[in-house]
């Protein structure tokens, strides 16, 4: 890690927001540059895929007081190096959620209107008041020291998930949220069976195979989900998955992401 820092700010806390935006994000930032950051291979590293990576960037950019980070370079990994090389400005703005564009799943981070800046597609989908996109994807560690670890994240996608005026209410929010609760509990399912097959960066067609039946059985129980609440509106049924989904997160509480 290599950094230049042009502005100096006090650290922010460890539970402030960091929002990362990648290569092809062109909103326009309005806020303090505080310098730059580059995550290199000095020859030799071995933790350094992207989101490896990116957790580095965010302990500096946070060190640093800055809660933005805009990456500016991304070299993926190739015959010189099996690192993701990136270099990132970091900023100091005054609503950073603002420029989120997608939300890892925390338990303290619950979703609100706010997140879902998408907007509606009634053409596809003609009776929703609102719609929670959301899905988990894996990446590997490339080493020629060890065999690299897998890493599963589970994401809420703010720019394709919407809401219509008249769902803006505490209901309908709690009934997106179990959507991505749902996710999150397949995303520690993925979790458990890749350590349960023992699957490395050596194996990843073993990795895609187990990712695949894993989504497919996240899709059914997201449409299992809809159509015994029908959407939300049987409350009673509603409150049932409420509670199952809770359990269920516990269950698996061992293979949620790590801090």
């Amino acid at each position: 890690m290599k950094s230049k820092i042009a502005t100096t700010l006090p650290p922010l806390d460890d539970n402030a927001l960091i929002v990362v935006l990648d290569i092809t994000d062109d909103q326009t930032i309005s806020g303090d540059i505080i310098g730059n950051l580059e995550a290199k291979d000095s020859g030799l590293a071995v933790n350094c895929t992207y989101y490896e990576n990116i957790k580095n960037l965010k302990a500096l950019a946070r060190a640093e007081g800055a809660n933005l980070i805009k990456i500016t370079e991304h070299k993926l990994p190739d015959g010189w190096s099996t690192c993701h090389r990136l270099k990132a400005t970091i900023y100091n703005v005054n609503q950073p959620k603002s420029y989120e564009t997608q939300i890892e799943w925390r338990a303290d981070r619950k979703l609100t209107w706010d997140d879902f800046k998408g907007e509606p597609d009634l053409e596809n989908f003609p009776n929703a008041l609102a719609l929670t996109n959301s899905g988990f994807g894996y990446e590997s560690g490339i080493s020629m020291f060890k065999q690299g670890e897998v890493f599963v994240q589970s994401v809420f996608y703010n720019n394709s998930s919407w809401v219509l005026p008249e769902g803006r209410n505490d209901y309908v929010l709690r009934h997106e949220q179990i959507h991505f609760d749902i996710t999150e509990i397949y995303s520690r399912k993925l979790r458990k069976a890749l350590a349960d097959s023992k699957v490395t960066s050596d194996d990843m067609l073993r990795a895609k195979v187990i990712f695949d039946q894993i989504f497919q059985e996240l899709q059914k129980r997201q449409d299992k989900y809809d159509r015994e609440t029908k959407h939300g509106d049987k409350k009673h049924t509603q409150e049932n998955w409420e509670a199952i989904v809770e359990l269920e997160l516990e269950k698996y509480a061992l293979y949620r992401a790590p801090d």
